[in-house]
């Protein structure tokens, strides 16, 4: 049977095998919780991820708003071990991606811009048939 979370698992692989150097590809809510994450296990607790993505997102609208900056697409945080991408899917979910410290993430924004679009129509759907 086909399910949101198994249709949601196959795009999030494609995604992985798209992005071969991607530590993770979590979707996340912006409450902070885990929907869906690539791999399994990946090197940081999923639970931590999500929650700081979510922490992250907020953080980043609040500066935007103080600034007039607008809606909110994405934000990057580097360090020198590892970046975290996290991207908007819609308002209440977000894409958090962990990548290499000295890759650029707009190179990743081709691949999202494929993967995204359907990752969005499998989270607004309200049941999946078989």
């Amino acid at each position: 049977m086909v399910t949101r979370e198994s249709e949601l698992m196959r795009v999030l692989k494609a995604l992985e095998e798209a992005m071969p150097k991607a530590h993770w590809i979590a979707l996340v809510d912006s409450d902070g919780l885990p929907l869906a994450c690539v791999p399994e296990n990946p090197p940081v607790q999923v639970d931590h991820i999500s929650a700081m993505s979510a922490a992250a997102m907020e953080t980043g609208q609040r500066v935007l708003d103080e600034t007039e900056g607008g809606q909110l697409r994405f934000t990057t945080i580097a360090g020198s071990k590892r970046q975290v991408l996290i991207v908007m899917v819609d308002a209440k979910r977000y894409l958090a991606i962990g990548l290499e410290p000295d890759r650029p993430s707009t190179s990743t924004f081709g691949t999202l811009a494929r993967w995204v679009p359907e990752i969005l129509s499998i989270v607004k759907k309200r049941s999946m048939e078989a």
